[in-house]
């Protein structure tokens, strides 16, 4: 998820204790079992990585676990809270909010259904959404795909729109459904006409997923667990919304109030399951993901690839492809390939660095570094220093 809109100090917030809630789909977070792996001591950058995150834990990150490997090997580490309440430790296997990185697992979903022969990208959506939600929305019966994949249809987002937060702090734990969630993009001006731009939007992969779910004839979230999950060993990784999600998860964590002080945020749920966002995961589990789609190529075949790999410019960080990105080209010489994931209490970057031997960087931070808080610039100094440290 990208551009989170919260503006609290300016909404009046109703919660649980005047509404009648919903069950928490996030409890208090319990221990899992973890043994630190011996290529972790035995790296040569042992001490620098694990300085890292116990350096920006202490500037105020609640918890960080991270994966990263070049040519000495592969080092895990964490440090900070998984919750902070209970005093548990964010091991590495506790699964974490990937939040956007969800669009890159259901853009590879969409290449392994294409080369099935059972949809195209460059069908419109018009072909498999619904006439009266496409009158809807402007521009909606000019746009394919593959336009909602790369973010060039120019779609009013989702997570910019306040009426959407006001309603995500005002029904927490609400599981949303793709229907419920474009009644806030429907009449809403598009930021330009089709193919004349490329902004990166949310609604777009509303879109993406309801167009697997009509060739499917079942949502989804069933063929990310059957078509790719399951068959790599990715047992620790689900959909919120879609899957019981286990009492190992991690916290998630937000400046709310913008009063400089971090409340758990885990059950504002902004829209789990409906392509854009919700799957939970570890740091193992995407490196079997990223293993077998980048490294490996065995998910999606080299043609494939190569057309999600057309990246066009979007912003001074990131350069867009087709369910994929390139960031950090504003401050590194290496840009990363893969997708980050950016949530209201969760942040995530899942990233092989091609000009460096593929080397790899993966991380989850249980705190929302999207909006406009006292950590923000926190979360980015991190970012940018363990790429630096890999990528030397």
């Amino acid at each position: 998820m990208k551009k989170i809109f919260v503006s609290v100090l300016s909404i009046s917030l109703v919660f649980c204790v005047t509404l009648s809630c919903d069950e928490a789909d996030i409890g208090p977070s319990d221990s899992c079992s973890y043994t630190p792996a011996a290529s972790s001591a035995a790296h040569p950058k042992n001490a620098v990585f694990q300085s890292i995150l116990d350096t920006y834990v202490k500037k105020g990150l609640p918890g960080i676990s991270a994966l990263v490997r070049d040519e000495s090997g592969t080092w895990v580490g964490y440090s900070g809270k998984a919750d902070i309440d209970k005093n548990i430790p964010f091991t590495p296997c506790h699964p974490s909010k990937a939040a956007s990185i969800t669009k890159f697992m259901v853009g590879t979903l969409m290449f392994i259904l294409q080369e099935k022969g059972l949809i195209n990208i460059n069908d419109p959506i018009s072909k498999y959404v619904d006439a009266d939600i496409i009158k809807k929305i402007k521009n909606a019966d000019q746009v394919t795909i593959k336009n909602c994949m790369q973010h060039t249809t120019g779609f009013y987002d989702i997570i910019t729109d306040s009426e959407f937060y006001l309603a995500v702090l005002n029904t927490p734990n609400k599981q949303w459904d793709a229907e419920d969630l474009l009644k806030y993009v429907y009449g809403k001006d598009p930021y330009f006409a089709p193919n004349e731009g490329v902004e990166y939007s949310n609604t777009n992969t509303i879109f993406v997923g309801m167009c697997l779910d009509k060739v499917l004839g079942y949502h989804h979230s069933k063929a990310l667990r059957e078509m790719i999950w399951q068959p790599l060993g990715m047992n620790d990784t689900y959909y919120q919304s879609r899957d019981g999600l286990p009492n190992t998860v991690a916290q998630g964590y937000y400046d709310l109030y913008n009063n400089n002080t971090i409340v758990n945020v885990s059950n504002l749920i902004t829209g789990s399951g409906n392509g854009y966002g919700g799957v939970f995961s570890t740091v193992y589990d995407l490196q079997k993901f990223m293993n077998a789609y980048y490294y490996d190529k065995t998910l999606v075949s080299e043609e494939g690839m190569a057309t999600m790999m057309n990246f066009i410019p979007e912003s001074e960080q990131n350069n867009l492809g087709v369910g994929i990105m390139q960031k950090f080209k504003n401050f590194s010489p290496h840009l990363g390939v893969g997708h980050s994931g950016r949530d209201l209490g969760y942040s995530a970057d899942l990233f092989a660095f091609p000009t460096r031997n593929d080397r790899l960087m993966i991380f989850f931070v249980n705190y929302g570094t999207d909006g406009d808080t006292f950590l923000r610039e926190t979360f980015r100094e991190f970012e940018k220093e363990l790429v630096f440290e890999l990528t030397e």
